[in-house]
């Protein structure tokens, strides 16, 4: 496949091979394979002798974080890890530098030391690869990554059988783009014509589709649904409701995902009914404009709409890339709304609009730029893991393809478009604050989630090893920046490509911290996307440096990334099936049994469980129901809840399994409090210590026999038959038995 984008590359790549120094002859891409080995060396050391006293900068002060319990287990602190990782950040800037002064030391290198040494290098990085997928396959994950729930296991992300195909498909891939009559023969495919566009347009929507339908799901259907894809849904579903309920992200409500998408979603919902068909048919759409976004990247890379749909179609099956082993009913990265799209559809929109500005033949207008920045300060604010790196890698497509990018004139323009843009990016989410919720945002609610894990260590897991995928996907996001690097230096005239090299780099290792804190081989395959679409790029370089005349001598590193990509390729055997998915969301069957409701999503309707869920204590015997009450109902769902009952959960956060340390349950209680009201609903089966904090703060347990202090192992809390958790239980402060929210109409 990645052969049929070689005349593309062909035509991007026409800067000089070598240009004169002031000493001698040097090559910039001969220099990058030079340097490759010494900086590796470098980072290396400082990464295995600055790691350890770097990691004390990540230990939170004393009392930041005081987790429950029941909670402690999951507490690793992996300081000098993430320590690491910031220095293994240096490594492309390190190499960067290193070419860019290729000029003062490349010539001193004897013609004969250089080609052993470039030689040396490739070898090495084909042994690196060859010992990498062999470490993958013998890595055993224990109780570290699996909470010693199941049994240890091995994960291998590709078959041997998919190695064999990719390998084949890479050699004649490399056949291919060295024959002349075979290129002329792709020349005349990648020709672009307004109807070829226009075919391949519709085609690239509709294969779009196909690979979204499994994300769609309603409220019969979710009965039915991996296991996995049932509970990680239910999180950015109540994100959602969170909005229709009244909370506003940023403000009183910490998004764990997103905090701007879920706006848009009730805007969709509002209009379309509040169920879950709806969310997930709003999320499929934006999910499938993000993914044609990154097929607008390509066709602005390769100018050609046939090029561009062969290396969009394995980054959209790597970027959907199968969770668990089924391929009907299936989760994916594409069903875990929490990365996509909520995380990379900011992105992917961001890097379009990148694209657009390096594709203009005119530098950039200042408005243009504006508005891109003002997107990626959007994608900033709502999500800051991924957001920043899309921001940072915008920065640094422009500077490395715009034409004196590094002058100080056009960095003051620079900086001060960029400033200009996530300025009006804040202003306008504070204009939304403003008018919903009469505040300004709380910026530290952003990164909330972020501290939680990196800082107060919840939840860590180890990366497994040195070797591994990770590692190549790592090596990846270095190459797309170096060959950046490379390709401004020979001032080539594709500015799109080196620009996006550019971009996909720097993203890809930003966005890869995520994987270094929670580094669960499932993770992983988030992450594919990202690299799907680095890799897509350098094989637009490795096609052009395979069909050189004489063949270039770096040709062992472009073997590798066409092995890469074609790897990548091979995912398209997970495609869904469109008949399978209709019969999916056609089935009326759910096991009752498992969820207790034939439709586990959706809020009881039972008199019964809306008088207990959604009536607030007045005086120690008396519950009674007011219209838009405020209650703490946490539960995962509690938000829906809230909703459908005409109350207001005013818990910030989404269920207990959100709230793992003595500060997020005090910031609860004391919001129900500012709010009049003093009932708290939580599942019947929750953490002991979680009700000791709530007796501490003035609360008892309801009882068959009233509101009783809760003696663990004596006390018998009355719960009520609810969906999915079993059973609920309800919990009154005591120092507020006639609550404010219930004076007014007393």
């Amino acid at each position: 496949m990645a052969s049929a984008a070689s005349e593309a590359a062909i035509a991007s790549l026409r800067g000089s091979a070598r240009v004169r120094g002031a000493q001698g002859t040097h090559d910039a891409a001969t220099a990058a394979w030079l340097c490759a080995l010494p900086c590796a060396v470098i980072v290396a050391t400082a990464i295995l002798l600055l790691g350890p006293p770097l990691g004390t900068l990540f230990v939170p002060a004393p009392g930041t974080y005081t987790f429950l319990r029941e909670e402690l287990p999951f507490v690793r602190p992996e300081t000098t890890e993430h320590a690491r990782y910031l220095i293994a950040l240096t490594a492309p800037l390190l190499a960067t530098l290193a070419v860019a002064l290729a000029p003062r030391w490349q010539p001193r290198i004897g013609r004969r030391a250089e080609i052993v040494a470039v030689a040396g290098t490739q070898v090495a990085l084909v042994c690196l690869v060859v010992a990498s997928i062999v470490a993958q396959g013998r890595y055993v994950f224990g109780s570290a990554y699996n909470g010693g729930e199941v049994r240890p296991f091995h994960l291998s992300y590709f078959t041997p059988a998919t190695f064999a195909v990719a390998g084949a498909l890479a050699l004649t891939t490399a056949a291919a783009v060295g024959s002349r009559r075979s290129r002329q023969r792709i020349a005349r495919l990648m020709r672009e014509s307004r109807p070829r566009r226009a075919i391949v347009a519709a085609l690239v929507l509709v294969v779009t589709i196909v690979w979204m339908l499994p994300a769609v799901q309603s409220d019969t259907t979710i009965g039915l649904a991996p296991s996995d894809l049932f509970y990680h849904l239910q999180f950015p579903y109540d994100e959602t409701f969170a909005v229709l309920d009244g909370r506003t992200p940023l403000v009183n409500f910490t998004a764990q995902y997103s905090s701007l998408w879920p706006f848009v979603n009730a805007l969709s919902m509002t209009a379309f009914g509040r169920a879950l068909l709806t969310f997930t048919l709003t999320m499929a759409t934006i999910g499938t404009l993000a993914l044609l976004a990154v097929y607008g990247v390509f066709r602005r890379v390769t100018d050609s709409a046939v090029a561009a749909l062969l290396l969009y179609l394995p980054f959209l099956a790597s970027s959907l890339f199968l969770i668990g082993n089924r391929l009907e009913n299936r989760s994916s990265v594409g069903t875990y709304f929490g990365t996509f799209p909520l995380r990379y559809a900011g992105p992917w929109f961001v890097a379009w609009l990148t694209a657009r500005q390096l594709a203009r033949r005119k530098p950039p207008r200042a408005t243009s730029l504006w508005f891109l920045f003002t997107a990626a300060g959007l994608a900033l604010i709502n999500n800051g893991d991924f957001g920043v790196a899309a921001t940072g890698a915008s920065v640094a497509a422009l500077l490395w393809a715009i034409p004196g990018g590094l002058r100080r004139p056009v960095l003051l323009r620079l900086a001060c478009l960029v400033a200009a843009g996530l300025l009006t990016a804040l202003a306008l989410v504070s204009l939304l604050t403003l008018i919903r919720a009469g505040s300004l945002p709380q910026l530290a609610r952003l990164v909330d989630y972020a501290r939680l894990y990196a800082l107060g260590s919840f939840a860590l897991e180890p990366i497994p090893g040195v070797l591994g995928t990770h590692l190549l996907i790592y090596l990846t996001y270095v190459a797309a920046v170096v060959v950046a690097t490379v390709r401004a230096l020979q001032h080539a005239t594709n500015r799109v490509l080196t620009g996006m090299l550019a971009w996909a780099g720097i993203f890809g290792l930003g966005a890869g911290s995520y994987y270094v804190g929670r580094s669960h081989p499932v993770a992983l395959k988030h992450h594919f996307g990202a690299w799907s679409f680095a890799l897509a790029l350098l094989t637009v370089v490795a096609i052009e440096a395979l069909a050189a005349k004489p063949p270039r001598r770096t040709i062992a590193g472009a073997l590798v990334v066409l092995f890469g990509f074609s790897v990548m390729a091979c995912s398209l055997a997970q495609v869904p099936r469109p008949w399978s998915e209709v019969q999916r969301l056609s089935s009326t069957h759910v096991p009752v049994e498992t969820w207790g409701s034939t439709e586990p999503y959706v809020p009881t309707t039972e008199a019964t469980a809306a008088e207990f869920v959604a009536s607030l204590a007045d005086g120690p015997s008396r519950f009674v129901y007011r219209r838009g009450a405020p209650v703490a109902l946490l539960l995962t769902e509690g938000h829906q809840v809230a909703a459908a009952y005409d109350i207001a959960d005013i818990s910030p956060y989404t269920g207990t399994q959100s709230l793992q340390t003595v500060q997020r349950v005090a910031a609860t209680l004391h919001a129900l409090r500012d709010a009049g009201g003093n009932t708290v609903v939580l599942p019947g089966i929750a953490e002991p210590s979680l009700y000791g904090l709530l007796r501490r703060r003035g609360f008892e347990v309801l009882t068959a026999d009233g509101l009783r202090p809760y003696v663990e192992g004596r006390t018998v809390p009355y719960t009520l038959r609810w969906p999915i958790v079993g059973r609920v239980m309800k919990w009154v402060d005591m120092r507020h038995l006639h609550p404010r929210a219930l004076r007014s109409s007393r």
